[in-house]
């Protein structure tokens, strides 16, 4: 665990002091009633979405962001899919299975190529 700097007091009930003694005993490997504590605080912190910084808020707005690239990412193949079918509408059905083909096992060469021509810029 990192370094601990600040201290707290907090006041409850004689209940939940109980009751936290209790559940600090029946854990399998000595643990304070302050470990409980911090670890119950760090459990709600991670839960708050709205809480800039946490977690949770982290995986959230990834998530969102995330979404929307791929949305995004799949209107742009549509696009690139009816240009292909445009360019010989007759054979429309075949030349955009081709293309998928072609992608499939040129993709892995055309991204290389890509980072390549990055570097050069």
């Amino acid at each position: 665990m990192g370094n601990l700097t600040v201290c707290r007091s907090i006041k409850m009930t004689l209940e939940m002091s109980d009751l936290l003694a209790q559940i600090a005993s029946r854990q399998p490997r000595r643990v304070t009633e302050s470990e409980l504590v911090r670890d119950a605080i760090r459990q709600y912190l991670d839960g708050q979405q709205d809480v800039i910084g946490s977690r949770r808020h982290f995986q959230k707005s990834l998530q969102d962001r995330v979404d929307r690239l791929e949305m995004a990412m799949t209107f742009h193949l549509n696009v690139i899919l009816y240009l292909i079918a445009a360019l010989d509408p007759d054979n429309a059905q075949e030349r955009i299975v081709e293309a998928i083909v072609a992608a499939r096992r040129d993709g892995r060469t055309l991204i290389e190529q890509m980072h390549a021509v990055r570097e050069l810029k």
